[in-house]
C-alpha cells in the first residue's frame, strides 16, 4: 500500500493580490481518512473564506477548480478582472474532493474539472446546469526532482527513485494517469510501495520541493518554471480539463463571465502557455 499524505488545501485568490491559505496536512497509511468529516470541515472552511462578515460574498463569482488550473485562473481572473471588473474567487483541490463538495451543497459558483466524468456526476446529481457543461482543455504530466537529484532522461527511469510522488488516484484525475503512464512502462508494481499519495497535484509539488520525495509525477501547468520532463500523453488516457456552472451559480452573470473570458481567444492563449493543448 502507497503511504497516503493527504494535504487539504483551500486557496482563494481575488486578481491583484496574494491567496489567502488555510491548511491542514495529515500523514498516514489508512486508505480512506474520514472522508466524509473532511468533506465537512472543507465546507465549513470554505464557506468562512468565501463570505463576508455581513453574509454576502467577497466575490463576484466563486470558482472551485483542479489544483492544475492554478497559475493559469489567476491570470485568466486578472484579464476577468480588467475587462469586466469582475472579481473571481477560488477553492483550488483535488477534481474529486471538490465534486463531492459541490454536490454537498458547497457555495461555488462554476465547479472546473480534470476529469469530464466528474462534471458529469455533478450534472446527474441535479447540482450542474447541463447546458453550460464544457470540454476546454487537456492537461499533460511533467516529471520533476528535488533539488539535488537529477531528472532523469527517460520517464522509465523513475523506477530507481526511492520516494515517487503522485495526486492521490482515488479522487485526482492527474494520480489516475501518473499511475497509467507508471503501468504502461511496467513499472508499478515496483515503484508501488516507495509512491507518495498527494492530496492534489499542486501539493505534490509542494511535496518535491519540501524535498519529501525525490520525483514527482504532476501537472505541467504547474511546473513551467523549473526543470521538468515532459511525460508522453501515449502512456495515459486524455486528461480533459472540463466545467460546469452550478445550480447554486445558475443565476450569476458573472460565472457566464468567467468562462466567457476562459474560452476567449485571450483566456486560450493564457492556457497554452501553461502548457494546456486547447481546442481552437
Amino acid at each position: 500500500m502507497a503511504q497516503l499524505v493527504e494535504h487539504h488545501l483551500a486557496k482563494v485568490r481575488v486578481a491583484g493580490s496574494n491567496p489567502v491559505v488555510r491548511s491542514i496536512r495529515i500523514v498516514s497509511r489508512a486508505p480512506v481518512l474520514r472522508r466524509l468529516g473532511s468533506i465537512a470541515a472543507a465546507l465549513v472552511l470554505a464557506a468562512s473564506l468565501l463570505v463576508a462578515c455581513g453574509g454576502e460574498s467577497r466575490y463576484d463569482v466563486v470558482v472551485a477548480a483542479a489544483s492544475d488550473t492554478r497559475d493559469a485562473f489567476a491570470e485568466i481572473a486578472a484579464l476577468a478582472n480588467a475587462e469586466f471588473g469582475v472579481d473571481v474567487g477560488f477553492v483550488f483541490g483535488s477534481s474529486g474532493l471538490l465534486r463531492e463538495q459541490v454536490i454537498a451543497g458547497a457555495p461555488y459558483d462554476v465547479y472546473v474539472s480534470a476529469n469530464d466524468a466528474y462534471v458529469d456526476d455533478v450534472v446527474r446529481a441535479g447540482f450542474g446546469v447541463p447546458e453550460s457543461r464544457r470540454e476546454f482543455a487537456e492537461g499533460r504530466l511533467a516529471v520533476i526532482s528535488a533539488d539535488g537529484i537529477g531528472l532523469p532522461g527517460e520517464v522509465s527511469e523513475l523506477g530507481a527513485s526511492s520516494r515517487l510522488v503522485i495526486a492521490n488516484p482515488s479522487h485526482a484525475p492527474y494520480g489516475v494517469a501518473a499511475r497509467e503512464a507508471l503501468q504502461r512502462l511496467g513499472l508499478w508494481s515496483a515503484l508501488e510501495q516507495r509512491v507518495v499519495l498527494a492530496d492534489n497535484v499542486a501539493d505534490a509539488v509542494r511535496v518535491v520541493r519540501a524535498g519529501e520525495a525525490d520525483a514527482g509525477i504532476i501537472a505541467l501547468s504547474l511546473v513551467l518554471d523549473g526543470p521538468h520532463l515532459l511525460v508522453d500523453d501515449a502512456l495515459h488516457d486524455p486528461i480533459r480539463q472540463s466545467l460546469v456552472i452550478t445550480t447554486h451559480g445558475s443565476n450569476n452573470p458573472a460565472a457566464r463571465t468567467f468562462i466567457e473570458v476562459l474560452g476567449s481567444a485571450e483566456g486560450r492563449a493564457i492556457l497554452r502557455r501553461y502548457g494546456f493543448t486547447v481546442k481552437s
